[in-house]
């Protein structure tokens, strides 16, 4: 046992210089205390890297395996407004929804009487159709990648609708 410890103690005293290491401490704590308090911050910020880790990883199985048991939450907003590309007035009213071109489950709003929308949806990568009465339709790309985004989050678009007219 003491060969064992003897050997711990040479290679600890191997990382620093021979006049830095003295049996008796300088204070109270001396360097010992000092030693273990970086110690336990290594551990902890290691313990936490570890933690987030296996908390993003299990948040992505369990995203996969919602959508592949047809059973997905939203947890993506979409938030922004709905204006007019001629005149720049909000568009009361505006069907905001998963493309249904699209993979489902489809989410839809609509928009309040200012053009204001918050929609609900998946936070991968798809398409948004925008559509109102007397406007050309329009698809936006929403959503990021997994390795890119958090299982949540936010996202704000503004939507511009061109009249039919022009």
């Amino acid at each position: 046992m003491s060969t064992l410890a003897g050997m711990w103690r040479s290679l600890w005293r191997g990382t620093k210089p021979p006049d830095d290491w003295d049996d008796v401490p300088e204070t109270a704590g001396g360097r010992w205390s000092r030693a273990v308090l970086r110690l336990a911050v290594i551990f902890g910020l290691l313990f936490g890297c570890v933690f987030f880790a296996f908390w993003w990883a299990g948040a992505a199985v369990n995203f996969t395996a919602a959508r592949a048991a047809d059973r997905s939450a939203p947890t993506w907003i979409v938030e922004g407004l709905v204006r007019d590309a001629v005149s720049h007035q909000p568009i009361p009213w505006a069907k905001v929804e998963d493309d249904p071109a699209g993979q489902p489950p489809f989410f839809h709003v609509d928009a309040d009487i200012r053009g204001v929308y918050l929609l609900s949806t998946l936070a991968e990568p798809h398409h948004v159709r925008v559509s109102a009465p007397g406007y050309t339709p329009q698809i936006i790309p929403i959503g990021r990648a997994w390795f890119v985004w958090m299982p949540r989050g936010k996202e704000r678009k503004e939507i511009n609708l061109v009249p039919l007219r022009h």
